[in-house]
């Protein structure tokens, strides 16, 4: 005798509730605004200390304010490969080959 497939079915209006997406969404959860720019909560509060990003107090929660955070993404700088440690890797290659000299 073969089994089913098990299937949920809901009359309830709201499971079927649209999606929203964050751009749309007046204010975010810290948590989903971290995950969304890629950044730790801590950092979020840096970027408000700084002036960068509006948070708002709302029903005993810290939210988001979704404008300034558009706007501070759009801050961000193009990435661009730095040349760091480049001066340390010539001194190391320099003491190898020296140690290897007769």
């Amino acid at each position: 005798m073969a089994r089913k497939p098990f299937t949920v079915q809901s009359s309830s209006p709201t499971a079927t509730a649209a999606y929203t997406p964050w751009r749309d969404r007046p204010f975010l959860q810290l948590k989903t605004a971290s995950e969304i720019v890629g950044v730790s909560i801590a950092s979020l509060y840096n970027f408000s200390d700084a002036g960068r990003l509006k948070l708002r107090n709302f029903g005993g929660r810290t939210l988001v304010d979704t404008k300034s955070l558009i706007a501070l993404i759009e801050t961000a700088e193009d990435w661009t490969p730095k040349k760091r440690g480049e001066e340390a890797r010539a001194k190391r290659k320099g003491v190898a080959r020296a140690a290897f000299q007769p």
